[in-house]
């Protein structure tokens, strides 16, 4: 009898097929976290924003709205690609938003924003 030595052919078709339905499967899943984590990353800067303008206001009894320049800030960590920060000033207070870039697009959830009262939007989000 002769001893088989290596792997044959309807073998490695079958790994290859049980792996594409893995990666088909997960890959989606995958992607949705993804988007997820760059959403509560930019939450949490936002939320560094709202503190920071908090603390000018206990400072000087006025808003620094200079804390965010050109959709990002120097202490925040959200990818630009991602979202782009913005800080508004409303009366009375401010409102902070995270607009969504290219990379972001396929979130479920639109545009964030929070406002002086720390009312993020849209609450499902939050």
């Amino acid at each position: 009898m002769i001893k088989q030595k290596g792997v044959t052919l309807i073998e490695m078709l079958i790994v290859v097929a049980v792996i594409g339905v893995l990666t088909a499967i997960a890959y989606p899943s995958y992607q949705s976290h993804v988007l997820k984590g760059h959403r509560t990353q930019a939450m949490g800067d936002m939320i560094k924003i709202q503190l920071a303008l908090e603390e000018s206001y206990t400072q000087n009894s006025a808003y620094d709205f200079d804390i965010v320049s050109s959709g990002s800030c120097s202490f925040c960590d959200t990818d630009s690609e991602r979202y782009t920060l913005a800080v508004t000033q409303q009366d009375p207070g401010y409102l902070i938003t995270a607009k969504m870039e290219s990379l972001q697009k396929n979130d479920e959830c639109e545009d964030l924003s929070l406002d002086q009262t720390s009312k993020g939007s849209p609450e499902r989000c939050w």
